[in-house]
């Protein structure tokens, strides 16, 4: 079997947000992607770090509420601080499973589930995301899917074409976990300014990304219960005062 390659020819999808979210491990297509995007439109870095930071809010919220297992969905490339991080800075104990299947991605994933703490653990799956006995099998082993878990869609279901499937997508690993576990998501809202800049995403190279409205993003939490509106991911829970709007929305919900 071949070697996957590693540096793809053109820009990445987890490069290019890496580099937008202020992360370090990029190629130099994706850096001119990402830098060229963030010059015309300056929404979508924001968004891009927004959305890690309402990563590691929501984490670090969901460990203090006694959830301390994480399911990493379509995980991209690490931007410190990463989940496994987060979570075993408040609970030693934590386990995280992260899951991709961009080769780039996996070869990084192997080095950071090195790094967790000696009580928890740091793993990883290569596979893809709509795999999802497959997925939830192989997750088994690391994680007590009888115990909550929190399972975590940031910014990757915008890459599903249909809001239908990918809302359904998420129903089905809701539907695999018990009552207590949460839920978050978050993706790139349907505006102007976010249309030009997936217009101008995708004739650099980059695959394809699909925006989203409000009410697409809140059927991926049907029959859950939500921890507050579905919104700018930067106005959940801020850690701030007075933070400004972003162009990514997201939702926490919890099963009840």
């Amino acid at each position: 079997m071949s070697e996957p390659d590693l540096q793809p020819k053109g820009p990445s999808s987890a490069g290019t947000w890496c580099c937008l979210s202020g992360g370090r491990i990029y190629t130099e297509a994706d850096k001119d992607l990402a830098e060229a995007i963030g010059h015309s439109f300056p929404v979508v870095p924001a968004a891009a770090r927004a959305s890690r930071a309402f990563l590691r809010r929501l984490v670090d919220h969901a460990v203090r509420a006694g959830v301390t297992q994480f399911l990493d969905l379509g995980t991209g490339l690490p931007v410190d601080p990463n989940t496994h991080e987060v979570a075993q800075a408040v609970e030693r104990s934590a386990r995280i499973v992260y899951v991709d299947n961009d080769p780039t991605v996996i070869e990084h994933a192997r080095a950071l589930a090195s790094l967790g703490t000696p009580e928890g653990v740091a793993g990883y799956l290569d596979a893809d995301v709509r795999d999802v006995p497959g997925v939830l099998g192989e997750a088994a082993k690391t994680l007590d899917l009888d115990r909550p878990v929190a399972v975590l869609m940031i910014s990757m279901l915008g890459h599903i074409e249909d809001p239908a499937e990918a809302g359904e997508l998420a129903h089905r690993y809701m539907g695999a976990v018990p009552s207590g576990s949460y839920f978050a998501t978050c993706d790139s809202i349907e505006t102007p300014d976010m249309r030009a800049a997936a217009a101008a995403y995708a004739a650099g190279g980059g695959p394809p990304v699909y925006l989203r409205t409000a009410e697409q993003l809140e059927i991926t939490a049907a029959g859950l219960e939500l921890l507050g509106p579905v919104g700018p991911v930067s106005l959940w829970r801020p850690a701030e005062p007075s933070p400004q709007p972003v162009d990514q929305w997201g939702l926490v919900a919890r099963k009840p």
